[in-house]
């Protein structure tokens, strides 16, 4: 009975997500190239300050707040990884008394947003997290996501609702706490992993080793189940390319299996099945030195996908560490560590 509720909800948790996250399986950067519609201006002003300078004080999350940026200046703009932004922008502050890993979005806001947040100052070119376009918002397109973001206790963090190109108008904005993952140590490859063989990458590179759908013919790695891979990720080319490492892995009876992923970058893992031209794929995002875990029903003799790259389009560079733990429910390896993974989980 568990493994049916377990492959039933794996099912829901695909279809829901299967349109949003097969646009981001891409290893090339995606061209905006139509241009924003403008809203009808909203009645009202938002509580989001103009600046840095006015910027509304978030006293505690949760947080929810709806506004309009129509009548504010332009002041801000950050390539994440579109750039060129002339939209009216409003700021926001939080200083959190304890240390939290947040999720900031923009979902259901009535245009093409962006989000940027600065830790503490702010220096132009430099957020310390942004987002244009997201995967994570259900209903309309092009509104804005960060995930798994880390805010210290006693440092200031300033975020800005900012839009695509001109676009303005009403929007959402929400920050949630989220329960942080175990530590992990993504330079450690424990002793009788499988060190991925692929070169690491480099401008001009051309992924003929694990591309998969992003290669023709398309290439994919095979893994075998109660495994840990060792690999590497990065983007190239002025980042407007990625290096993805795709796995295919084919149960021979009905199981349900733990991905777990640590990365030394901002991470995403996808699981699911593609045949490259549909995708049913749902995914994670993984934050540096930080364990994501997947849980996912498989049904015997089935085809499924696991895809392993950084998160987005920031500057990450080639050759950068993740570990891949691939194990049937109940499995229970026995590894060596280091010690510093150790020491970490007592923090």
């Amino acid at each position: 009975m568990r493994l049916v509720i377990l492959a039933l909800a794996a099912l829901l948790a695909v279809t829901a997500c299967a349109s949003a996250n097969s646009a981001s399986l891409s290893n090339v950067m995606p061209v905006k190239d139509v241009p924003p519609v403008m809203p009808p201006e909203p009645d009202g002003k938002t509580q989001g300050g103009d600046t840095f300078a006015t910027a509304f004080v978030i006293g505690a999350v949760p947080f929810d707040d709806t506004g309009t940026t129509v009548g504010y200046a332009n002041d801000y703009d950050e390539s994440c990884p579109y750039t060129g932004s002339t939209s009216p922008d409003v700021v926001y502050k939080y200083t959190p008394t304890t240390t939290q890993l947040l999720n900031i979005y923009t979902c259901n806001s009535g245009y093409d947003t962006k989000l940027y947040v600065y830790e503490n100052t702010y220096t132009p070119g430099v957020p310390y997290a942004c987002n244009d376009d997201s995967s994570l918002c259900s209903g309309p397109s092009y509104r804005s996501y960060i995930e798994s973001m880390w805010a210290y206790a006693g440092n200031t963090y300033w975020i800005v609702v900012d839009g695509y190109a001109g676009d303005y108008g009403a929007y959402e904005f929400h920050i949630r706490a989220v329960v942080p993952p175990q530590p992990c140590d993504p330079n450690y490859c424990p002793p009788g992993a499988i060190v991925n063989q692929e070169p690491t990458c480099y401008d001009g590179y051309v992924d003929t080793y694990n591309g998969g759908c992003n290669v023709t013919p398309y290439k994919f790695d095979a893994l075998a189940l109660n495994t840990t891979v060792c690999g590497e990720s990065g983007n190239y080319d002025a980042n407007y390319y990625r290096d993805m490492d795709w796995f295919h892995f084919t149960p021979t009876t009905n199981i349900v299996v733990n991905a777990c992923l640590c990365t030394s970058f901002p991470g995403r893992m996808w699981i699911g099945t593609t045949d490259c031209v549909s995708y049913n794929l749902t995914s994670i995002a993984t934050t540096q030195g930080y364990l994501g875990c997947m849980t996912y029903a498989m049904t015997a003799g089935v085809e499924y996908t696991i895809v392993v790259s950084i998160d987005g389009w920031l500057s990450i560079p080639c050759g950068s560490k993740y570990v891949l733990r691939f194990y049937e429910e109940g499995y229970s390896p026995v590894e060596n560590t280091s010690w510093g993974t150790i020491k970490a989980l007592y923090r």
